[in-house]
């Protein structure tokens, strides 16, 4: 900061890109040109944003072929501008200017020579494949740092003739705007409540939607259109996991007893898994929503089940698992006592149930529509 004592010129370059990569913002330039293995040349424009989402706007000319590349980054995701639509990759080091920076001089001695314009300049022996792939070519490299907050502000490198050359340079530091990164949905879910609900009510579905997918952990983007909730997914789900996240989500263990020779239209009992061979009465509760402690065990592939932290009285009966009114498993406590539910999904859908049971339920359910 201007006003405060400069530091030492040790201190300044002991901790230089440390400072940076604290810093919540900051823009930057990058150019770089060289003749081998062919003539190319790049300039760049960009901003970087914590944690690390980074924008680069700029232009490559590879001969006499130039083209114009723009790019977005966050995360482990790199999308590229192509026409009036974004392809996702896997991000690469050409959207992460702090390591393309600290590449340059990983490693090498910063030796201090003097200041200029107010800087102070360190010189060093550079390293940069992108200029010399051959590693036939000296390059020198200098650094200068503002003495007061002790941020670097630009990095050079060149070969003596000038025929490859790079430049960083750095600042707007903690000022810039916001960096926008697109995002490309593997799957978009529409969802609206088959009743009207009172906007203090829609409000309430949105928070508990939004409880949801944090204890899921999804990548998701959330709007509202009207009476519609629009969800993008960054990885493809079920339906039938669209449908629970979606639902009212009322998760409930009762205690039951097999239903024996009672009509088969009888409205005390239920089926179990929707399998009319299995019915039972339910007959007491033991425990819903956050008294369940739901946890996933899944001690295989195909055998993930939900765990809970009620007990069973020992009445013989089994212990089933409601949602939404629905008996979807019954279960009696294994040998070590532990009351676990399987057959009731694949390991993302049991997430799904116990993501629920950590959850308020909805003040209603919501109509599903599924778009690619």
């Amino acid at each position: 900061m201007r006003g405060q004592s400069p530091l030492a010129p040790e201190q300044a370059a002991a901790g230089a890109w440390a400072r940076l990569t604290q810093l919540s913002s900051f823009e930057f330039t990058l150019s770089f040109h060289t003749d081998a293995p062919f003539p190319i040349e790049v300039r760049f424009s960009g901003t970087r944003e914590l944690p690390d989402r980074e924008v680069w706007s700029g232009s490559m000319r590879r001969r006499t072929e130039v083209s114009r590349v723009e790019l977005r980054a966050e995360g482990s995701d790199q999308y590229e501008k192509e026409g009036s639509n974004w392809r996702r990759t896997m991000r690469g080091i050409e959207t992460r200017v702090l390591e393309q920076g600290e590449g340059a001089f990983r490693g090498r001695s910063l030796d201090f020579i003097g200041t200029e314009h107010g800087r102070y300049m360190y010189h060093f022996n550079a390293d940069l494949p992108i200029l010399d792939p051959t590693r036939t070519r000296r390059l020198a490299g200098i650094m200068e740092v503002d003495p007061h907050s002790g941020l670097p502000v630009r990095l050079y490198c060149s070969d003596s003739t000038g025929a490859a050359e790079w430049e960083l340079r750095l600042g707007r530091f903690n000022r810039t705007g916001a960096v926008l990164v697109p995002y490309q949905p593997a799957m978009t879910v529409e969802a609206r409540p088959p009743r009207t609900l009172s906007r203090a009510g829609f409000g309430r579905a949105v928070g508990i939607l939004k409880q949801r997918l944090a204890k899921l952990g999804w990548d998701y983007r959330l709007r509202r259109t009207g009476r519609v909730l629009i969800l993008l997914l960054g990885q493809p789900k079920s339906r039938r996991q669209a449908e629970l996240l979606f639902s009212r989500g009322s998760v409930e263990v009762w205690q039951g007893r097999w239903s024996v020779g009672e009509p088969r239209d009888s409205a005390a009992a239920v089926e179990v898994g929707g399998d009319a061979a299995r019915r039972v009465v339910l007959v007491r509760l033991l425990g819903s929503d956050e008294q369940l402690g739901g946890t996933v065990s899944a001690q295989a592939p195909l055998a993930a089940g939900l765990e809970v932290s009620v007990a069973l009285p020992d009445t013989g009966g089994p212990a089933v698992l409601v949602v939404d009114g629905r008996a979807f498993s019954a279960a009696r406590p294994d040998r070590d006592g532990k009351l676990l539910f399987f057959d009731i999904g694949s390991e993302d859908d049991v997430r799904a149930i116990a993501a629920l049971a950590t959850c308020d339920a909805m003040p209603a359910s919501f109509d599903v529509k599924i778009r690619p």
